[in-house]
């Protein structure tokens, strides 16, 4: 399994979604100030790193996971802990603000790391005649939260630098883990491939099928 450099980039709108703002709200002049002042440093810190793997349906099955196709892709990538720990050195310093920036600035980038990541993962198996479904993570749907160690083990994880808490946390916390269920890319209109790339914000994208049907998985 291959450790792989991601490229991120945190859209504006995204961070202000992460922030708590709907579209049609815009945030205060002196938060937008510290937003533009902000965002280069959090992207400097960014280290963003994923791998995948595609296994068996045995694999995702000791994981846990609901109703794993024949063969699953799985996912685990992080940013890394420096932007995280300068979010809580600023937080103790009694900068709430700049700390909340800088804690949703990671959100959206770990969110898009996972997308990167997920790209590379549609390519690899495309390249063997499948499609990914849209990912699902554990702790959240039916997938139970004790699946993350199994998930994790059969990841490098060690490599990318994550831990487990506990309590089953990931640490850096701005990181994901996941899996996807793939399926035969000829399986014809309403196939997964279609449902997964109506909720995909990569465009263009060599793999993208014209099926406009949403996932209901999640």
């Amino acid at each position: 399994m291959s450790v792989h450099a991601l490229t991120v980039r945190v859209p504006r709108r995204e961070l202000l979604r992460s922030l708590g703002y709907p579209r049609a709200k815009a945030p205060a002049p002196h938060v937008l100030a510290r937003i533009e002042a902000l965002e280069p440093v959090a992207a400097s810190l960014l280290e963003a790193r994923g791998s995948y793997r595609l296994v068996a349906r045995e694999a995702a099955e000791a994981a846990g996971m609901p109703e794993p196709s024949a063969e699953v892709g799985l996912g685990l990538c992080t940013i890394g802990p420096r932007l995280e720990a300068e979010a809580q050195r600023r937080g103790e310093a009694g900068e709430a603000l700049d700390a909340l920036i800088l804690d949703a600035y990671g959100s959206a980038a770990a969110e898009a790391a996972a997308d990167a990541l997920d790209r590379a993962l549609c390519s690899a198996a495309s390249a063997r005649g499948l499609i990914p479904t849209r990912r699902i993570s554990p702790g959240y749907g039916r997938w139970a939260l004790a699946g993350q160690r199994a998930l994790l083990a059969a990841l490098p994880a060690r490599e990318l630098g994550v831990e487990l808490s506990e309590g089953l946390m990931m640490t850096p916390r701005k990181s994901v883990s996941f899996a996807a269920r793939l399926a035969p890319a000829a399986a014809g209109p309403g196939a997964p491939r279609g449902r997964r790339c109506a909720a995909c914000t990569l465009d263009p994208c060599p793999y993208r099928a014209d099926d406009p049907e949403e996932d209901d998985d999640e």
